[in-house]
């Protein structure tokens, strides 16, 4: 079968497809992955053909979400993201991408389509060409009530395909590949799911310098959006005020000169795969991204969740109500903060203690095998 992948070029939406789009490439499939074309080159770094259809990240977020951040900014942070997801996803990459994806699939003729939760451009396309669709979750399901306003972006684009439009966007229309654990549920997606165990990025061994950092070990990140040089200070700071050794990645678009200067206690680096990384952790400190926040539970390891945006606001409030997290918001943000609460998550086993709990439920989720099992099943229904 062909199979078609279609993502935002992001990072946290793009890499969480990997695993499956590598099982289903094992299993004999056909595969390429659409997206913008500054994406083609990391698409192409793992292996996949990339095809364009979609804009880069700043145009679509020019669209609508850029005059709207004072207002989205004002309020609390867990309800940022029913108003960001449709500004973002719907008015902005999905109204981009429409077309050239329809024009991409129609040349292509993929037997299915696995979209990300923020590709709705995905379900309208699969739609209009008659194939099942699967919606691979990046993190915790977008709310119900950020689909709806998504779903109502979304309808005269549905409409100019000549396609009823889906009160959600689309995001039910197939079967639903979850990525979180059973702790993490507060509502469900109303179509038919499947937990897939999050991987992480490979089995290279860690670097040698690993084994000489100062123990016991934090690993901080910031993701990739929102990781200007002047927001790691007051995380640097608090880190170099504790009796640890830290690395610090800042992702390939920041130079790790910029931070200068560091504590001698802490490492910075671009990139380092998380599996390199957390086995040796005794602390995370991170964003609160999906990727981050599922690879540091998957090692059973507790965080201090730095929420800045996006979905980490509802991450960060699963962390905290899971006991596995200390969270400080972005207004209360400052180097004593950070300190304390990484203080508290290193020396209170509790944390780590229900970091351990929820590890043991992400061991029970399906192998990624089990689910491009599922997947190829379900495709094969056309």
């Amino acid at each position: 079968m062909r199979i078609l992948f279609s993502t935002t070029p992001l990072d946290g939406h793009f890499r969480p497809l990997l695993p499956l789009a590598r099982a289903l490439r094992e299993r004999g499939h056909e595969l390429a992955f659409a997206t913008a074309g500054a994406w083609h080159g990391h698409v192409e770094a793992e292996g996949f053909p990339a095809l364009a259809a979609g804009a880069d990240h700043a145009t679509a977020r020019a669209v609508r979400l850029d005059g709207e951040l004072a207002a989205v900014a004002r309020l609390r942070g867990v309800d940022r993201r029913h108003y960001v997801f449709p500004y973002l996803f719907a008015e902005g990459h999905a109204t981009l991408k429409l077309k050239e994806l329809l024009d991409v699939a129609r040349r292509w003729l993929p037997d299915a389509v696995v979209h990300e939760a923020a590709d709705l451009a995905g379900p309208p396309v699969a739609a209009a060409l008659g194939v099942p669709t699967v919606h691979h979750a990046f993190g915790t399901m977008v709310p119900r009530a950020a689909l709806r306003r998504a779903g109502d972006a979304m309808a005269p684009l549905w409409a100019d395909l000549g396609l009823e439009p889906d009160p959600y966007g689309g995001a039910f229309r197939g079967i639903y590949v979850d990525v979180v654990p059973p702790s993490f549920d507060d509502e469900r997606p109303l179509a038919p799911s499947i937990r897939l165990r999050p991987a992480l990025d490979g089995a290279a061994p860690a670097p040698r310098w690993l084994a000489d950092l100062r123990r016991p070990l934090v690993y901080a990140t910031l993701g990739t959006v929102f990781n200007t040089p002047e927001s790691f200070g007051p995380m640097l700071e608090a880190l170099g005020s504790c009796a640890v050794g830290a690395l610090v990645t800042v992702g390939r678009d920041v130079d790790p000169a910029e931070l200068a200067p560091v504590p001698a206690n802490v490492r910075v680096e671009r990139f380092v795969p998380q599996d390199q990384v957390l086995p040796a952790c005794a602390a995370v400190v991170t964003h609160g991204g999906s990727g981050t926040v599922l690879g540091a539970l998957a090692a059973g390891v507790p965080m201090v969740v730095l929420p800045q945006g996006a979905n980490q606001f509802d991450n960060a409030f699963r962390c905290e109500r899971a006991g596995v997290a200390q969270v400080v918001q972005p207004e209360h943000a400052t180097a004593e903060t950070i300190e304390a609460a990484l203080r508290a998550v290193l020396e209170n086993p509790s944390y780590r203690e229900a970091a351990r709990r929820i590890q043991d439920e992400i061991a029970e989720m399906r192998p990624v095998a089990e689910v491009a099992a599922a997947v190829e099943e379900h495709a094969a229904r056309r």
